[in-house]
């Protein structure tokens, strides 16, 4: 299943658990940064999906892009204006 940005950003409720297209979708990240979250643990993709499909936890993403916001000094002014 593929799926397009436009049905992402209309998605009115993400499901518990997401396949790789579904969790690159609902956090926005790059696949580069997906799979350095599997790397280290942060997220982790098991085969108990439909047929086999690896999903993962919605909770963990959730957990994951925190930690990523977390090591950035909120205190710094992107106000380029």
């Amino acid at each position: 299943m593929v799926v397009k940005k436009a049905q992402a950003m209309i998605m009115p409720n993400w499901p518990a658990a997401m396949s790789r297209e579904l969790a690159l979708a609902y956090t926005g990240v790059a696949q580069c940064q997906l799979r350095e979250w599997e790397r280290s643990g942060a997220i982790i993709f098991l085969p108990i999906g439909p047929r086999g499909q690896k999903i993962a936890l919605r909770s963990a993403l959730d957990c994951a892009l925190d930690a990523m916001f977390e090591r950035y000094d909120q205190s710094i002014d992107f106000d380029f204006g």
